[in-house]
């Protein structure tokens, strides 16, 4: 119970933290968030490759295979219909296509589903909750500025965007206080669904969204950040 508190502490902060950066230090987030980008991504991708997908295959290399890409396709699908990307609507000027509440409602989601994983993966044990635990917080981050710049665009009242900050900074650790208490250990099969699940995310952030938008920052660091990432993780145990 202690582990489940803890990370869905940290990641309740961590998307608090993305969420009020804009108001308090935007030169410096918008001068430094390529390389953390850069940074989270190639830890998603290391921890989707070098932990995730071989435990899930090793269990049911069926049921993770169909459950990552209809993970993946969820993904695309719901940032086609809100039309968000991860913190581009923070570096760029959004567009009008973009609403913000519909763009709540696919981040609140997206956070539950991530919430869930990490009970999931700490009621089996400690450390494959532990690894998705670090994945997971790592992007929380970049979901709460993205919010934020889309409510700040479209002109949201402070104390407003501020509620709807905290609603989707308390879905990451609702959906795991939940998944922990009503999940007990599962078999083989299910546990690679969640793996799947979980690699199907990490996937898609790392590779789908936020790859392609760091070759449009021309930031010649970002490469040693993304290397770094992935360093951060081969060590990992």
């Amino acid at each position: 119970m202690k582990a489940i508190l803890f990370y869905s502490g940290i990641a309740f902060l961590t998307t608090l933290t993305g969420s009020f950066l804009p108001f308090y230090k935007e030169a410096w987030a918008k001068r430094h968030l390529w390389r953390l980008l850069a940074f989270s991504s190639g830890v998603l991708l290391g921890i989707a490759f070098l932990h995730l997908l071989p435990e899930a295959f090793s269990l049911s290399s069926h049921l993770a295979g169909m459950t990552l890409l209809l993970t993946f396709a969820f993904l695309f699908a719901a940032e086609n219909v809100t039309m968000v990307h991860a913190c581009e609507d923070f570096l760029k000027p959004p567009t009008s296509a973009v609403r913000p509440i519909g763009a709540l409602v696919a981040l609140t989601l997206h956070a539950g589903v991530d919430g869930m994983a990490i009970g999931v993966g700490l009621q089996q044990n400690i450390v494959l909750g532990s690894v998705i635990s670090f994945g997971v917080i790592l992007h929380k981050f970049s979901d709460g500025m993205t919010l934020t710049s889309l409510l700040r665009a479209a002109g949201y009242p402070k104390r407003r965007e501020l509620t709807l900050c905290l609603l989707l900074a308390l879905a990451t650790p609702l959906g795991a206080l939940l998944s922990f208490h009503f999940s007990g250990p599962l078999p083989p099969k299910a546990i690679a669904v969640v793996l799947g699940i979980a690699s199907g995310s990490f996937l898609y952030v790392g590779a789908a969204d936020l790859l392609p938008r760091l070759h449009e920052s021309h930031d010649r660091y970002c490469l040693f950040f993304f290397l770094l990432g992935i360093s951060a993780v081969a060590i990992m145990p």
